[in-house]
């Protein structure tokens, strides 16, 4: 077993919803603590595999996506929580819509720019040859120089308008991770690693997904999605890129908490 870090956001009240929050690459749960949420609901703030105080260093296999899954699950059922909702930012997302079309205790997901993964062999077969190059970065270059390729990605230019105060921690959280975690994140479950999910979109589990307005990339996957799945709510945050929930933490917030008030009548 994997001995997966956590945090509550809130203090814990057994009567309430419980979100569980899984944040992206490079990340770890602390990416959420400046969220002002509601004490109406319990936050859990997990450290995927090889991220922050999880276990980095135990065998390849605990990083594959079915693996992470079911001992993510045991987690919970050690809380003694039976019912929640998942709530995931980019590789946290694709964790948690895989987690979510998997385990019946999962009443609501909820997507920032994430994936379902990649639809076809070609696709997937690029992809892994990618992310493949990308650990090998990791493991055969300072940490450093790899977060320096990695936040100068166009994917985070917008990240660029935070204050410097912002940029620094998140550069620190960054930082922080060890070569190999990253690296077997990338081996054992990258987007091409990962199945495709496209195929169960067609789910009566509520969905919400958040994108930023200019990550034009997840804003076309949200809409390829919502083809499968008519009953998706999108919404698309203004003056926001890829991270949403660093920068528009207040808009993003809304959106999750008047969503979880629709789900919960």
């Amino acid at each position: 077993m994997v001995e997966y870090a956590y945090q509550w956001f809130m203090p814990y009240k057994k009567e309430q919803p419980t979100i569980v929050c899984l944040h992206g690459f490079t990340g770890t749960s602390n990416t959420f603590q400046t969220l002002k949420f509601s004490e109406a609901y319990n936050y859990l703030g997990i450290d995927l595999i090889g991220h922050g105080k999880t276990s980095v260093f135990v065998h390849p296999d605990h990083y594959q996506m079915t693996n992470v899954i079911r001992e993510l699950q045991a987690l919970l059922q050690h809380l003694a929580i039976t019912s929640y909702y998942v709530l995931g930012y980019s590789m946290g997302g694709r964790v948690a819509l895989a987690w979510g079309l998997t385990d019946e205790n999962v009443k609501g997901i909820i997507l920032e720019n994430a994936s379902p993964g990649l639809a076809t062999l070609p696709e997937r077969t690029t992809r892994i040859d990618k992310d493949n190059r990308l650990a090998q970065r990791l493991l055969t270059e300072p940490l450093g120089d790899f977060i320096d390729f990695w936040q100068a990605l166009p994917l985070f230019d917008s990240q660029k308008q935070l204050s410097p105060k912002i940029q620094a921690k998140i550069r620190q959280e960054r930082m922080s991770q060890q070569p190999y975690g990253l690296a077997m994140s990338l081996f054992m479950m990258g987007t091409g690693q990962q199945p495709s999910y496209w195929n169960q979109l067609e789910t009566t589990i509520p969905l919400l997904y958040i994108t930023g307005e200019w990550d034009h990339k997840f804003q076309e996957i949200a809409r390829k999605m919502h083809i499968k799945q008519s009953a998706m709510h999108i919404h698309t945050v203004p003056n926001a890129g890829h991270c949403v929930h660093v920068e528009q933490p207040d808009m993003f917030l809304q959106l999750v908490e008047n969503w979880l008030k629709e789900q919960l009548g």
